[in-house]
């Protein structure tokens, strides 16, 4: 049997989830955690040469 509290506690879960989904969009400040763009990043071949030609800083 299940206990009389559980579809409680999920409304509750289900509900705090809604919320921090929300405040994500409404927040959006544009800061994204993830692989950059690829035109954002130089040409491997690029990054080479300069190691090579001690271009490095």
């Amino acid at each position: 049997m299940r206990h009389p509290a559980a579809p409680m506690v999920i409304a509750v879960l289900l509900g705090l989830l809604g919320v921090l989904m929300l405040w994500g969009k409404w927040r959006g400040d544009g800061h994204h955690e993830g692989n950059p763009h690829p035109d954002d990043v130089p040409k491997k071949s690029d990054v080479l040469e300069e190691v090579e030609n001690g271009d490095e800083a």
